[in-house]
């Protein structure tokens, strides 16, 4: 299976993936991936912004499922602690962001996930999190 399709396995079984409008798609050698914008995503209705909690999950749901697909075995992966930074106002738009695996134990994962809307080189937010693999799913 490819890591594309063990991705979207893994978007299947969440029903947060739906609600987040999540997608990817394969770039060049990479993962990238999409939030969908949606009303319900507005955080900040005077500046019509995206909430910072809705950031927080597409970021950590882009990261888990890169994981799982990089584990590609049927392991359970739990977030064990999330560190973001929230860069600049995210506009009412889609958002996309990519992953990178800092490394991967037997035990722990330590992953890093940015996201962007108009410019990957302008970041909204960056986050490192640290996700337990194995034990009951």
């Amino acid at each position: 299976m490819t890591r594309l399709a063990l991705i979207e396995k893994y978007a299947a079984a969440a029903p947060i993936a739906e609600w987040l409008g999540f997608s990817a798609a394969e770039d060049a050698d990479d993962i990238v991936f999409t939030l969908a914008f949606g009303e319900r995503h507005i955080g900040n209705v005077l500046i019509r912004a995206l909430h910072g909690g809705v950031i927080a999950a597409f970021l950590e749901f882009s990261a888990a499922a890169a994981l799982y697909a990089r584990l590609g075995k049927d392991k359970a992966i739990a977030a064990v602690n999330a560190d973001i930074d929230y860069l600049i106002s995210a506009r009412a738009q889609d958002m996309k962001a990519r992953v990178r695996f800092v490394r991967i134990g037997r035990r722990l994962a330590f992953v890093e996930a940015t996201g962007w809307q108009k410019d990957e080189a302008s970041p909204v937010a960056t986050a490192r999190f640290r996700f337990r693999i194995g034990g009951e799913k």
